[in-house]
């Protein structure tokens, strides 16, 4: 989500801080969507916060591997390197 290439803590605190402290647009809306529903919300955090310390699994592809979200929804990834995607290339 923070386009730093590694999932942990700092994802779900700055798709929360995208979600209610005005922070900004995310780098990749697509890769804050971590519960795969097609919208970012309070569920996407919970979700990684689940995955990272409460067992949950693994989150919803492409989580692996950095790639394009098969899930076909309104959100995409105009920029976003750690991806693969240059400026001008989502996914």
């Amino acid at each position: 989500m923070n386009a730093d290439d590694r999932i942990n803590i700092a994802d779900a605190v700055f798709l929360l801080g995208h979600l209610f402290g005005n922070t900004g647009p995310l780098p990749c809306p697509d890769a804050g969507d971590a519960n795969d529903d097609g919208r970012l919300n309070i569920a996407d955090a919970i979700a990684v916060l689940g995955h990272l310390f409460g067992g949950a699994g693994d989150l919803p592809p492409p989580f692996s591997e950095p790639g394009s979200d098969p899930t076909d929804d309104e959100l995409d990834c105009p920029c976003f390197p750690p991806a693969g995607f240059p400026c001008g290339e989502g996914g």
